[in-house]
């Protein structure tokens, strides 16, 4: 075996973290908002952010090497990356799930090593204060947090689903575990035609009518779309079309998942469709770095994990449904559609 002619990929890997800091930092002063709209010398951002007068263009020089800000001379301007995605008054905005990251998974994960050893995840850690998601929705303020964190994943998704799935053919469908709509409202907001269902739990729905109320006015959008509280384990589900579980069975175990997709069997009707996305592992084992290291986010939060294609596959036909190839709804996420036979 050759000796590789540099470590600078170790270095990179091991360093990566200053990058996600600096990004972490910009969302946190509200840097990339500021400049989105409105360009600014480092002199005025100094002031404006009270920074240190040492540190200011090192880390605005640093998110331009990011191509997170453009630089023009003295002045700065948010890149258009960062003024899509970072702003909170774009509708592209993905902030909400990038301060989760920094909030609970990069001090999570700064444990590895002794999870590795002791397989202990969030939630047993949790156990003996009652349930973890109880104790979530108990409090408004981390309640919020994570209706926006969900948000954000929400935005990445709603997109490229409202485009390789056969909408045309449907009218309604419903999100299960849908968090509070923000994919509903996007795919019936794409869609015209479509009437769409967010289910979840009952803490959820004035989350589901405070952003109906902003994303709704002056359209019909709000008439399109509704909240059913509910558990998808213990509840029935809502008639429709087309379920969703996105982002949902990673959150399981490979018995609750089958459960989850009979359920889902069940419910449908004749021709009814269940259309299953998350950051599915390749069935070699073998690429999608992301995709791994996902699958050991999810057992240190929760104890499940991300499946292979061929195991999402493989519970959808045990189910009964019939499954279309897979489909890519963006590098780190993989869709699966299972139809019911007529």
């Amino acid at each position: 075996m050759s000796v590789p002619d540099s470590a600078l990929p170790i270095i990179r890997t091991a360093t990566g973290f200053f990058q996600a800091q600096a990004l972490f930092a910009g969302i946190e002063l509200g840097l990339f908002a500021r400049l989105s709209r409105e360009p600014a010398d480092a002199a005025q951002i100094q002031r404006e952010f009270g920074l240190h007068p040492a540190l200011t263009h090192d880390y605005l020089d640093a998110l331009v090497a990011m191509d997170l800000l453009a630089r023009d001379g003295s002045t700065y301007r948010a890149a258009p990356l960062a003024a899509a995605h970072l702003d909170p008054a774009a509708p592209e905005y993905i902030g909400g799930f990038l301060a989760f990251n920094q909030r609970r998974l990069y001090p999570a994960w700064g444990t590895l090593s002794a999870f590795l050893r002791s397989g202990e995840n969030l939630a047993q850690k949790f156990s003996d204060k009652g349930d973890f998601t109880a104790e979530l929705y108990a409090d408004p303020r981390r309640a919020r947090a994570f209706t926006e964190a969900m948000d954000g994943y929400a935005v990445l998704l709603a997109r490229p689903l409202a485009e390789k799935y056969r909408w045309d053919e449907v009218k309604s469908f419903a999100d299960l575990g849908g968090c509070r709509g923000m994919l509903t409202m996007r795919l019936a907001a794409a869609h015209p035609h479509l009437r769409g269902v967010t289910f979840d739990l009952p803490p959820l729905e004035p989350f589901f009518d405070e952003l109906a109320g902003e994303l709704g006015g002056g359209t019909d959008l709000r008439d399109r779309v509704a909240y059913q509280a509910g558990s998808f384990f213990t509840d029935p589900l809502p008639d429709t079309q087309v379920y969703i579980f996105g982002h949902v069975l990673h959150d399981w175990s490979d018995e609750r998942r089958r459960e989850l997709v009979g359920r889902a069997f069940d419910h449908l009707p004749p021709g009814g469709a269940l259309l299953v996305y998350d950051s599915m592992i390749d069935d070699e084992r073998r690429e999608g770095v992301f995709n791994l290291l996902m699958s050991l986010n999810m057992a240190m939060i929760s104890g499940s994990s991300e499946y292979t294609v061929a195991e999402g596959t493989g519970w959808l036909t045990e189910a009964g449904f019939t499954v279309e190839a897979p489909v890519a709804l963006n590098e780190i996420t993989t869709l699966l559609v299972a139809n019911k036979p007529l």
